[in-house]
């Protein structure tokens, strides 16, 4: 679920910025490393959090507000951040694309992040940033593992990570790496992007050992920030297009991750179903899924807070069954309490998503809060009216 918004409206100082949004860089080709090479670099990133974890961590911002109310926008311009903050969100989740503020090996250009962070300080807004998407010099020519330059990545994080200590609440190390539209094609746009079997999903152990690297350099660049990992789509698939989210964070936890990670991001979807349906209904496709992940972080001694990143209902044509407006607003409204009655253990429910602009038959926008007019949806009213309880 992770297209941008090319639509800014910034003025014609940020006018260029429109048009480079959305264009995938293309600036050298990545060369494959030797087998000797990656699985040196291998092993050395998936060690890369071990030297910190007799250290004391410094305190976590999590728990000055036990319970986020969280937005995921797709680009925080001004119209945005101020629906957001009106609507009664403290938070929002937003894309920091890899190809767009790093186009060149060693060059960044901060214009947009720069102006979207300023925004979130305007309008009272946390801020975590989900960082994937990798450019087109970054990616190998490989057909299996890591599909990027790892140290370039974590060249990235750290780069991101250090212009903005202190201004970030959290960042999210990839988006649904079980997936191979989100792993090994990140950041595509074409319409067989979803259904295509191209590709290959993360093995968990690789997908921990970026994790790995990210939280070493986050805890050097920015330590007061959280490393969110996870963030896995839920589904049932076991294929080279998908796997389980379950048995994908099971293999994750083996792999170490727990030691890598500060909060467990959690991909929440209903399905169509009402947020009341039981843990199995619709062969546990259902809000109650994450009850299955809760109790496998316990069986690995894991007690990491959750954080619903994506959490949504479409009126528009998706993968995802189509429902009312109606339903929309009381399922989102029912969402939120379920899950601060029931799951004391999620400390932020975000709602995908807050984007406008995009035509009707868009997938972004079925599950949009506001119409491509920016008019609000009746899901946004009474989210707006919706008592936000510490």
């Amino acid at each position: 679920m992770a297209a941008l918004n090319g639509r800014l409206l910034l003025g014609m100082g940020l006018a260029a910025l429109i048009a480079g949004w959305l264009i995938f860089w293309a600036v050298r080709p990545a060369s494959a490393p030797d087998s000797a090479e990656l699985a040196e670099t291998k092993t050395a990133v998936a060690n890369a959090c071990q030297r910190f974890l007799n250290e004391p961590l410094p305190p976590v911002l999590v728990n000055e507000q036990p319970f986020r109310h969280a937005v995921h926008t797709l680009f925080l311009d001004e119209y945005v951040a101020s629906l957001a903050a009106a609507a009664g969100f403290d938070t929002v989740v937003q894309v920091f694309p890899w190809r767009d503020f790093n186009p060149e090996p060693g060059v960044y250009e901060w214009d947009a992040a720069d102006y979207m962070v300023q925004l979130a300080r305007q309008y009272n807004l946390e801020l975590v940033v989900r960082m994937d998407m990798p450019p087109e010099w970054a990616v190998l020519p490989v057909e299996s593992g890591i599909p990027f330059d790892v140290a370039a990545y974590g060249n990235y994080v750290s780069a991101v990570a250090g212009r903005y200590r202190g201004q970030v609440l959290g960042y999210i190390i990839w988006n649904e790496p079980n997936l191979a539209a989100e792993w090994s094609r990140s950041g595509g746009e074409g319409t067989d992007h979803w259904v295509s079997y191209e590709g290959w999903v993360a093995e968990a152990a690789d997908y921990t050992a970026v994790l790995g690297l990210a939280y070493q350099r986050i805890r050097t660049a920015d330590p007061g920030a959280l490393v969110v990992g996870g963030g896995m789509a839920p589904t049932n698939e076991q294929s080279r297009r998908g796997v389980d989210d379950r048995d994908f964070l099971e293999a994750m936890l083996a792999a170490g991750a727990a030691d890598c990670l500060d909060v467990l991001a959690v991909h929440d979807y209903g399905y169509g179903l009402s947020p009341e349906a039981e843990r199995g209904a619709q062969d546990g496709l259902n809000l109650a899924r994450i009850m299955d992940l809760r109790e496998i972080m316990l069986a690995h001694q894991a007690r990491q807070p959750f954080w619903i990143t994506e959490l949504g209902y479409t009126i528009g044509p998706a993968e995802h069954p189509s429902i009312s407006e109606e339903k929309q607003a009381l399922y989102l409204l029912g969402a939120f309490e379920r899950t601060r009655r029931d799951w004391p253990y999620v400390e932020m429910l975000t709602v995908w998503n807050l984007v406008y602009g995009r035509p009707y038959y868009d997938e972004m926008s079925g599950y949009s809060l506001v119409e491509p007019d920016l008019s609000p949806r009746l899901a946004y009213e009474m989210l707006s009216l919706m008592e936000k309880l510490p």
